[in-house]
């Protein structure tokens, strides 16, 4: 038969590189699957939280424990702003416009409880070095926004995340809750409020609402596989050879 025309004969660096490798491309397809389901669980969890009902912040406090039962929930708070430390989130783009998010602690009526409202977005202006004008009401007001996590966005270069660009007004890199909370004097939540567009007192809100990116990582679940694959089949081609 013509098979019988060829012999597999495995040479010794072939086969070391193939079993090193192999099973790293193997995994990391494994991992990238994993991935994909974690990313559907949030997913579905955020779409769970955002069909509940809105809730009033200022009557659910208990909700806060564990943090992950109020996160992507709509509330509803009452409170006034802290109008002395107003924190700009770098880097933020819109339409290819540079900007920031202005974020500015809030303070619960009949609470001594502070959290970050993300009032949206606000232009950087043509000069970085000049701080940009933040009109904020001193009255009590009545917000309606979601609660999200702290922004994972922003590279720390160096040890200095704050700068001051006058009394009132502070930009960072990244968010830390805890930098924050010592930057105001305030004890913040360790959850930020989004304004909801609807909402009075904010600046542009185009915000993004997550997908559940599962996709990305199954596409790259399929690459890695088909890298096995193709090591797999250049080992046996080049170890095999006819008689």
């Amino acid at each position: 038969m013509q098979a019988s025309q060829w012999k597999f004969t495995p040479r010794l660096w072939p086969s070391v590189v193939t079993l090193l490798v192999l099973p790293i491309l193997v995994s990391l397809g494994f991992w990238q699957l994993d991935r994909a389901e974690q990313k559907r669980e949030l997913y579905q969890q955020f779409i769970k939280q955002q069909s509940a009902g809105m809730i009033n912040l200022n009557q659910s406090m208990d909700l806060i424990s564990p943090k992950s039962d109020i996160l992507w929930r709509h509330i509803q708070l009452t409170g006034q702003f802290e109008n002395r430390n107003h924190i700009l989130l770098d880097n933020q783009v819109l339409n290819r416009e540079p900007g920031y998010f202005v974020l500015t602690p809030l303070k619960l009526s009949d609470e001594n409880t502070w959290l970050l409202v993300n009032r949206g977005w606000l232009s950087a202006g043509a000069d970085r070095n000049i701080a940009p004008e933040i009109n904020t009401p001193i009255d009590e007001l009545e917000l309606t926004a979601v609660v999200t996590d702290v922004p994972v966005t922003g590279i720390l270069l160096g040890n200095n995340n704050v700068e001051k660009l006058n009394d009132t007004i502070f930009r960072v890199q990244r968010i830390d809750i805890e930098e924050v909370s010592e930057l105001a004097g305030l004890k913040l939540l360790p959850f930020i409020a989004r304004l909801e567009p609807e909402s009075d007192h904010g600046f542009v809100r185009e915000w993004v609402m997550p997908g559940s990116g599962e996709e990305k990582h199954l596409g790259y679940a399929f690459q890695w596989f088909a890298l096995s694959l193709t090591l797999l089949i250049i080992y046996i081609v080049v170890n095999t050879r006819r008689t």
